[in-house]
């Protein structure tokens, strides 16, 4: 009960996040739900029993290439 209630918190939580990304006129607004809908993702992950994918979907993407986008949106403004 507890796992399919996590489940649609996050995946609504992604989708949410994702429209936004989408829909925002501000590159950093955007970019930071970015980072939240690699997050949930990586909870997503989780829920599906691949622990190095969610790692990995943390580590990488939203530690070292959203920071990078984040940093460059910051430095051409």
């Amino acid at each position: 009960m507890i796992e399919r209630l996590t489940f649609f918190v996050f995946a609504a939580l992604a989708l949410g996040s994702a429209i936004v990304v989408v829909v925002h006129r501000s590159p950093i607004w955007a970019t930071l739900s970015l980072v939240l809908t690699l997050f949930s993702t990586a909870v997503l992950f989780v829920l599906l029993g691949a622990p190095f994918l969610a790692a990995l979907q943390v580590l990488v993407y939203a530690g070292a290439i959203m920071v990078l986008f984040l940093f460059v949106i910051m430095l051409l403004n």
